[in-house]
């Protein structure tokens, strides 16, 4: 362009370019671009990027509908073959910082210029106080038969079909002319009972029966013939498993108990009774 200033042409519309056919396009490129310009549409010129993107530049059309040029690199065109889900990116730097410890020891000036100790921590170890014991003693499974002692016109059996824990629950069917008084017994122990205050049982009944009805015997001679405790079981409903707590009251007495057993303080007639895991316990 100073060649056309000194010649007083201020104006492209004043330059006159006499050029033989297919040159004037050659000769326009060299007035309009500079170094790094590229002509497209044989007239507009775009300069080189001198850095774009990342890796390798690639020119192609924008298809803008001016047939514009524009600039890929790597990275578009991987997003345009992926639909923009893969791109290459730049993560950052995870810095985990150290931790910077110190221990600083301090001088005791209180008996000399002798260099302290650091405290040591130390870990306590867990003590029992007490040792847990057993709140409770099992006094008869019941899975054998209470056959110790049987009325005449009571039947004492092993019962596999209502029971209510194991394989089988103490039975005992009473008849029409069965007497007031035992009905069966069954030897254990012996037992310390001294250290325990309840008796419980699980207790089944044909029919309904009141307070005052059956009581459980426990007793330090066989067959219950001297009981140290009688203890009613209560009310009873008919058909379903009762669990009966029963106080046992002063028990320096039953230091040695051998025999338990069931006792009919009142005729109740035709009917059957179960009994299945009786316990001695600390608590109701």
């Amino acid at each position: 362009m100073s060649l056309l200033t000194k010649a007083g042409i201020t104006k492209l519309s004043e330059l006159i370019i006499d050029a033989a056919p297919g040159k004037a396009k050659d000769i326009a490129e060299l007035i309009l671009t500079a170094q790094g310009d590229i002509l497209y549409r044989n007239a507009v010129a775009a300069r080189l990027a001198a850095a774009y993107g990342v890796g390798y530049n690639f020119l192609h059309a924008l298809n803008t509908g001016v047939d514009k040029p524009g600039w890929l690199d790597i990275q578009d065109i991987i997003a345009f073959m992926t639909g923009a889900v893969n791109r290459m990116i730049a993560l950052p730097t995870l810095v985990i910082p150290v931790p910077d410890l110190s221990l600083v020891v301090a001088e005791d000036h209180s008996g000399g210029g002798h260099v302290g100790v650091p405290p040591t921590l130390a870990i306590p170890l867990p003590t029992v106080d007490k040792a847990a014991e057993l709140s409770w003693l099992l006094i008869d499974d019941c899975e054998a038969a209470w056959d110790e002692y049987v009325q005449a016109n009571v039947t004492s059996t092993a019962d596999a079909v209502t029971k209510k824990i194991g394989a089988a629950s103490a039975k005992m069917a009473v008849a029409d002319l069965a007497a007031v008084g035992r009905l069966a017994t069954h030897d254990i122990g012996p037992f310390d009972l001294t250290p325990y205050r309840y008796l419980r049982a699980w207790i089944y009944s044909s029919i309904g029966l009141s307070s005052g009805d059956i009581s459980i015997l426990l007793d330090s001679h066989a067959q219950c013939v001297s009981p140290e405790k009688d203890l009613d079981i209560g009310d009873i409903p008919a058909t379903d498993w009762t669990q009966v707590t029963l106080d046992m009251g002063d028990t320096s007495g039953l230091g040695a108990i051998i025999s338990i057993g069931t006792d009919m303080d009142i005729d109740k007639g035709i009917f059957d009774l179960w009994i299945d895991q009786v316990r001695a316990t600390k608590g109701p």
